[in-house]
């Protein structure tokens, strides 16, 4: 996005807050309708299909990376909270899950589950601090950090799980390797529609305030957080200004080995650029 922001850093815990916080307005008008998250669903031809095709291969190894921490009865509400196009929820429904639900500011997104027995509702979650549910998972990956206020989503959360429920969290790791490698490159600033950013530690303090009884995170491989980061400072240095088909540059994709060897080394250091955390 055309905008210059600024990130406050904490000296004790090192959560990361834009500084000065958008307001819901302009948070809301930095989703245009080319925004990826939003075109990539089943209705995307050209670009935008081979889009597709790697958004419901990142959402299948996703699906079998939390399946563990999902109910084991398959007819338990399972809720995608920040669901764009559904890629996840589908990669769900392949595993048997069936009552699925997706969540999404932008109504428009109904389209990706028509003809399907997928729960959708487009609505301004922060506004209207509604869930519906119960449900027996809620799963929000890379979504946390796009909420002005994330500490009431996840008391939200919370208060809409069935007796054993589990919150299941993916989001971008300040502490992050690549984040040290590009600084105001790096993927996970994403400004202006990332507000505020986490590490494993600040994360886990904040959901116990919040009254988790119980939290685990986990380090994760993110090659794409090398390349998106990568794709940023190759655009600054050429000053590019128009975005790449599809959202990821050739190139980037090119160099996908390349990403993939760096995410699993930053990892075994314990400095990977994304976490998954549990909350119960």
């Amino acid at each position: 996005m055309p905008v210059t922001v600024g990130f406050d850093r904490c000296r004790n815990c090192g959560w990361l807050v834009q500084v000065p916080p958008p307001t819901r307005e302009s948070l809301a008008a930095s989703y245009p309708a080319d925004y990826r998250a939003h075109v990539s669903g089943r209705a995307a031809t050209g670009a935008g299909g081979l889009l597709r095709k790697l958004k419901d291969l990142q959402a299948s190894m996703i699906a079998s990376r939390i399946q563990p921490f999902l109910p084991n009865d398959h007819e338990t509400p399972v809720l995608d909270l920040g669901c764009g196009s559904g890629h996840l929820l589908f990669a769900l429904q392949a595993k048997g899950y069936r009552q699925l639900n997706g969540l999404d500011q932008n109504p428009a997104l109904a389209a990706s589950f028509a003809g399907t027995n997928i729960q959708f509702q487009g609505r301004d979650l922060e506004s209207t601090a509604d869930l519906g549910g119960p449900y027996g998972a809620i799963v929000m990956v890379n979504v946390i950090e796009h909420f002005l206020r994330p500490d009431l989503i996840l008391s939200l959360c919370r208060q809409s799980l069935l007796p054993g429920g589990k919150v299941i969290v993916i989001t971008p790791s300040a502490d992050g390797l690549s984040h040290h490698v590009f600084g105001k490159y790096w993927s996970g600033l994403h400004a202006p529609r990332h507000t505020q950013i986490f590490n494993p530690v600040n994360f886990r303090l904040l959901a116990v305030r919040l009254g988790y009884a119980n939290v685990h995170t986990m380090a994760l491989s993110d090659p794409g957080s090398w390349a998106v980061s990568f794709q940023n400072w190759i655009r600054n240095l050429l000053r590019t200004q128009a975005a790449p088909a599809g959202g990821t540059a050739w190139y980037s994709l090119a160099l996908l080995p390349v990403w993939y060897v760096l995410a699993i080394a930053e990892r075994l250091l314990g400095r990977s650029s994304s976490f998954l955390a549990v909350l119960a």
